[in-house]
């Protein structure tokens, strides 16, 4: 019905001029040929829109992909990360140097003062009545009347009563001692029998703690000839 329909209408959309005479079959045959070719061209429309938007689909899923890529995971940082100190709080103490160990006193013993041990590794720098200083072999400082960065044996100066109370208790030998850290130097006063107070001061860097510093001082022994110094 509807290609009757179009049918018509064609024949009298293409209908003749004046002064021609109507032929209805000529009519017909005419808007035949009219609507075969309006199928004809509609088909083709079809077509290159169906082309069209086969080439088109593509670009749009294209176009709507994200325009960036998601970023790749990565470890953790195994640095580790900076912590915030608050007021009040103290760091964690740093890494505690190397133990120098003790080994029993080789070799004639100096005057003033006799001892059972020495630093493994260490020498004599000096010993007269007022001091016995020991160092490293390869200490710069060769002064035996320096005594930064190196053990001494001495008695308390003659300026001195007693250490300060408020240091800690650390006995030698069942006798009274005081030991306290200022710096890179540990201090230790042990009182011996005659009462003096004998001084012992060694580099943090041998790695003692306030024990293995009494045992040191535990084989200190105070001869006649030791003297007080000044200061």
């Amino acid at each position: 019905m509807n290609d009757l329909k179009d049918l018509l209408e064609l024949a009298l959309s293409d209908v003749p001029g004046r002064g021609e005479r109507a032929d209805p079959a000529a009519d017909l045959a005419r808007g035949r040929r009219l609507l075969r070719r309006r199928r004809l061209t509609g088909l083709a429309g079809v077509t290159a829109a169906a082309v069209l938007c086969g080439v088109l689909v593509p670009l749009a899923l294209q176009g709507s992909a994200p325009s960036h890529h998601p970023a790749p995971a990565t470890a953790a940082s195994s640095l580790p990360q900076p912590s915030h100190i608050q007021s009040g709080q103290t760091t964690a103490p740093g890494k505690q140097p190397h133990q120098i160990k003790l080994v029993a006193w080789v070799g004639t013993q100096p005057p003033g003062y006799q001892v059972n041990w020495m630093p493994k590794g260490w020498v004599v720098q000096g010993s007269t009545p007022f001091a016995l200083v020991m160092a490293p072999p390869n200490d710069k400082d060769k002064s035996p009347d320096s005594y930064v960065g190196k053990l001494v044996v001495m008695l308390q100066s003659r300026d001195a009563t007693a250490p300060p109370a408020d240091w800690a208790n650390q006995p030698v030998n069942k006798r009274p001692g005081k030991f306290d850290v200022q710096g890179n130097t540990q201090i230790l006063t042990i009182k011996i029998a005659s009462g003096q107070w004998v001084v012992v001061q060694a580099p943090v860097s041998l790695g003692w703690d306030s024990a293995e510093l009494a045992k040191f001082a535990g084989g200190v022994q105070v001869l006649a000839a030791a003297q007080q110094g000044r200061g």
